[in-house]
């Protein structure tokens, strides 16, 4: 009798065919779809789509249907958005390729719901952040002070910038923001505004922001004008051999370029001095350098870099701040609410103690059930900061100048406020 050959399970995969199982292949195939096919269809149609490309895509979508993916390694991969971006542009990709995501989309929201509102990971597993900070870190210092503190955290410091040469990091490379980039050690600060890396030894990087780039017909050509507070622009002008090693370029999204990142910032890469200029600025009296750069030739292709940051990374940045405006309005409101609780509305109760209000009602009366309340016992803790309180009465609330007067109880009698 013939063995029977067992049935290949979904895990199975051709040899050298990478497995729709894996989300660093999940995320090259949607950065694939969303940053090199639709910008292709975007531009000139879907007849711009080499036939090879149609195929492959066409053969992903069908493993696509087939797996039973993880909701953490769609949501991870964005693998659903570039699903949902065929899906949605139904005048613009193959007939064929929109029948394959539809498919897809119903699979997936059979299963996970509607992926509209699946969203994307940030600080999640998988996400760019999971591990670095939680949008309540509001605080820069604080944050720095945090990964000081966390294991492993030796590379996290200044004096790894102040080194010439590309230090590991490869042109396109992005951040979300400076802090970041000082996280990893490409620069030595934090600080948004941007300048010149150096020390006393010669000048490392350069962070460019603002108008301190001259327009220029060629990307690795370009004049860097100064900041008159930056000392960085003597050791990019010395003229001694240490001033000769190349630079590390970073350009910001604030920076007033046509090859500035749309969002955050971006590593273009080695740069030599070429020459500078030194001016006298006739309206603030003092004197502004021009330094020209010059991109080595051994780097990678301006074209490939100023493809970052890919849409990935913009969604990035975008879900970054939406979710720290919404930390800083929750913090502003506690706040808020914090100096509200330290001037409430008080009144003084039969035991002598004053009843903490909230909208002009009176909280309930001592011994109710309510009273053992977390939230009231906040309010009445908040009391101790009020602005009349001259010390402390029953319970830790505060005494203002009525509770220190006697008080009439119910059958008549008078009692000493202060007897509890």
């Amino acid at each position: 009798m013939r063995p029977i050959k067992p049935k290949p399970s979904n895990l199975s995969i051709k040899l050298g065919q990478p497995s729709v199982y894996n989300p660093d292949f999940l995320r090259q195939r949607a950065r694939w779809i969303r940053d090199d096919l639709d910008p292709q269809i975007a531009r000139a149609g879907h007849d711009a789509l080499h036939a090879d490309d149609i195929l492959k895509l066409d053969d992903f979508l069908r493993q696509l249907l087939s797996a039973k993916l993880s909701i953490e390694d769609i949501r991870s991969s964005r693998i659903h958005l570039a699903v949902l971006e065929i899906a949605g542009r139904g005048t613009r990709w193959p007939k064929r390729l929109i029948e394959r995501c539809d498919a897809v989309k119903a699979a997936w929201e059979v299963v996970h719901g509607p992926l509209q509102g699946m969203g994307i990971a940030l600080y999640e597993g998988g996400g760019r952040l999971q591990g670095i900070c939680r949008p309540e870190d509001l605080s820069k210092e604080l944050l720095i002070v945090k990964w000081l503190r966390t294991p492993g955290a030796t590379k996290l410091s200044p004096i790894k910038a102040l080194r010439s040469g590309d230090l590991g990091f490869k042109p396109g490379e992005w951040w979300i923001s400076p802090l970041f980039a000082f996280r990893d050690g490409i620069i030595n600060g934090a600080e948004a505004e941007g300048g010149i890396v150096s020390d006393l030894a010669g000048a490392y990087a350069v962070v460019m922001t603002g108008k301190s780039e001259e327009s220029s017909a060629s990307a690795n050509e370009f004049v860097y004008q100064a900041r008159s507070s930056d000392k960085g622009r003597y050791r990019l002008t010395a003229g001694t051999p240490e001033s000769r090693h190349p630079v590390r370029i970073l350009r910001s999204h604030t920076l007033r370029s046509f090859y500035a990142p749309k969002a955050g910032l971006r590593y273009d890469g080695l740069h030599r001095v070429a020459g500078w200029t030194i001016k006298m600025d006739a309206k603030k009296k003092e004197m502004v350098y021009f330094i020209s750069f010059k991109r080595l030739p051994d780097q990678l292709s301006m074209d490939e870099v100023l493809r970052r940051p890919w849409t990935e990374e913009i969604e990035d940045y975008r879900e970054y701040k939406r979710l720290r405006k919404l930390a800083r309005d929750k913090q502003m409101e506690t706040t808020r609410l914090g100096i509200d609780l330290a001037t409430p509305t008080g009144t003084t109760s039969m035991d002598g103690i004053v009843d903490v209000c909230e909208d002009g009602m009176m909280a309930p009366g001592s011994g109710s059930a309510e009273e053992d309340n977390s939230d009231l016992a906040c309010l009445r803790r908040s009391a101790v900061t009020s602005r009349d309180a001259t010390g402390l009465g029953p319970c830790g609330i505060a005494e203002t100048a009525e509770t220190m007067h006697d008080v009439h109880t119910e059958t008549g009698e008078r009692t000493d406020s202060l007897a509890g």
